[in-house]
Order: C-alpha cells, then sequence, then structure tokens
C-alpha cells in the first residue's frame, strides 16, 4: 500500500504527463500531412497514463485516468473531427484502447496486490503459531510478544519511522525470542538462579535467532533487530557489545517496548509496576540501557494509547515461569 506522501507524489508526476501530452496534443495543428502524422503519434501518448495509474493505483486508478484522457481526447475531436471515415473509425478505436489499456493491468494489479496480501497475512499468522509455540515452551503466552510489538510499532511511529521500516520492526519485536529454541530446557525452564556457565548458554540466543531469520528473505531485516535486542545504548549488552547508533534503531526502539511491558506486567515473583513507576524507571536508565531519543519519544506517548495496547492482550493467570530469561 503506498503511504500518503508516495501517492501525492505520483499523482502529480501521473497529472502532469497527462497534462504535458494534452499539450502537445492540443498545440499541434493536424495541417499539413506531416504535423498529422506527429499528431497521431501524440494521441498514442494518452494510453501511458492509464497504463501508469493502473500500475500505481489498481484499477480505480485507471478507470480515473482513462475517463480524463477520454475527456481530453473527445474534447479536441469536437473542436476538429475528421471528415475521413477512416481516421473518424481509428479515433474511436483509440477511445476504447485507453479504456482497455487501463482497466486489463488495473484489474490484473488489484489481483496480484490481494494475492500478496494473502500470502504477508498467512506468514504472519505462521509466525505468530511460531512465537505462540516458543511461549508455550516457556510455560508463557503469547500475548507478551504481541504487547512489546505493538508498544514498538507505536514508540515508531511516533519516532516517525515509514510503513516498510516500521513492519520489518514489527517483525523483529514478535520474533526477539526467537533463537531460544536452541537453548536446551533445563536452562530455559530452570526454576531457580542461573550459573555462569548456563548464563554464556542462554546470552548466546540473539545470534541464534539471527541465523534462523536471517536466511528468510522477508525478514532479514527483522534478523538485524532479533541480534542486537539484548545490546545497551553504553555498550555494555550482548552478544556484540554495539554502542550507540551502532544498534539497529529498531532494536533501540524495542529495548524501551520490552522493558515497559517486563515492569508493567504482572510475573509469579513480581507485581506490576504502574505507568508512572515504569516511566521513572526508564528515565533512569536513559544513556545507559536506552537512546535518550527513544525515550523521549516513549515520555511523550499518552499513558492511555499504551493502556489500550495492555488490555488488548492482558495476559489471564500466569503460571510458573524463569525470572532469570
Amino acid at each position: 500500500m503506498n503511504n500518503p506522501s508516495d501517492a501525492r507524489k505520483k499523482l502529480i508526476i501521473l497529472a502532469a504527463l497527462t497534462g504535458v501530452i494534452a499539450l502537445l496534443h492540443y498545440a499541434t495543428p493536424v495541417e499539413p500531412h506531416y504535423y498529422h502524422k506527429i499528431h497521431i503519434v501524440l494521441r498514442k501518448l494518452y494510453f501511458l497514463p492509464p497504463v501508469i495509474a493502473a500500475a500505481w493505483f489498481g484499477l480505480r486508478g485507471a478507470c480515473a485516468t482513462a475517463l480524463t484522457v477520454s475527456l481530453l481526447f473527445i474534447l479536441h475531436a469536437f473542436l476538429d473531427w475528421p471528415g475521413n471515415y477512416m481516421e473518424q473509425a481509428n479515433q474511436v478505436g483509440e477511445l476504447v484502447g485507453f479504456w482497455v489499456a487501463g482497466g486489463i493491468p488495473g484489474w490484473l494489479f488489484d489481483r496480484q496486490r490481494s494475492l500478496l496480501q494473502e500470502l504477508a497475512n498467512a506468514n504472519e499468522e505462521t509466525l505468530l503459531g511460531l512465537v505462540s509455540a516458543l511461549d508455550l515452551r516457556e510455560h508463557n503466552t503469547r500475548l507478551h510478544s504481541q504487547r512489546v510489538r505493538e508498544y514498538t510499532e507505536l514508540i515508531a511511529t511516533r519516532f516517525g519511522v515509514d510503513e516498510k521500516a516500521r513492519r520489518e520492526i514489527s517483525f523483529g519485536a514478535l520474533l526477539h525470542d526467537v533463537g531460544k529454541i536452541a537453548v536446551p530446557d533445563r536452562i530455559l525452564l530452570k526454576p531457580g538462579e542461573l550459573t555462569e556457565e548456563e548464563w554464556r548458554e542462554m546470552r548466546k540466543h540473539p545470534e541464534a535467532g539471527y541465523r534462523m531469520l536471517k536466511r528468510i528473505g522477508f525478514l532479514k531485516e527483522a534478523a538485524d533487530i532479533v541480534h542486537a535486542h539484548h545490546e545497551r545504548y553504553d555498550g555494555r549488552g550482548y552478544p556484540r557489545g554495539l554502542k550507540g547508533d551502532e544498534i539497529p534503531l529498531g532494536a533501540r526502539l524495542f529495548m524501551v517496548a520490552d522493558v515497559y511491558d517486563a515492569l508493567t506486567s504482572q510475573r509469579p515473583y513480581k507485581s506490576p509496576l504502574s505507568y508512572e513507576e515504569a516511566a521513572t524507571e526508564i528515565l533512569n536508565h536513559k544513556d545507559s540501557q536506552f537512546d535518550p531519543a527513544v525515550v523521549t519519544t516513549f515520555m511523550a506517548i499518552a499513558p492511555e494509547a499504551l493502556r489500550l495496547i495492555a488490555e488488548r492482550y492482558q495476559d489471564g493467570n500466569y503460571p510458573e515461569d524463569n525470572p532469570a530469561c
């Protein structure tokens, strides 16, 4: 789907192209014969706007453009209707051709977009199923991943991230812990404190997740977020010790969302904090754990917007889970 800015630019280009073709068409005389041949070539250029509109805006855009082109074409024909029968038939054929040239590609492009959207929805449902399976393995629900995903998308939107990048960041947030599939159950599900050796094993999950996702074409950008979601702004995170802007933006956005959800969610080993308490905790770690620009963006979000997300994905009774993970 085109974002409003891109759609506006394309609409301006399409209108300018149509206007230039019409201007040349109207300005070129039909006599003598040499000019008439140029005039015929210019008429053929009217086929371009409907085809371009079909590619950019689908069937509705193609029909609207074909109508505009037809009105311009008919007006010129009315002002200078040829006396030659064959030329009249040729112009009527061109008029019908504008609609065929725009309508068929427009329908095909709409159909293609519909199929691609269905494929994208199927991919997303598959990912949600994977996340559910992973969370159930940790005696959890998928709702943490869903909340963090939506918190991250909200922060990304307020941060000014474009639609394509937001989608990639969304997948990264949803799949942030996919690498835990490689962590043995004896460590992942251990009820007590982890040993240093067990922590070393646990800290491998960002790398494992990255290796899994980077092989999937539409998840390559998400893989970078998964790889960096345990980094810290001051460089004391893992697995690579990235610092500041070395950390992908999506991961910096995710860090704030993830910690906010952890602080405000019910767990067997702690009670949830209020928004004010969680916000204070995040502010206290600005410049150390979190990107200060991201924290500033987060603090500008109304608490009500965050509360609505929490209510939409509210956990029920939590079984025992692992506080160390």
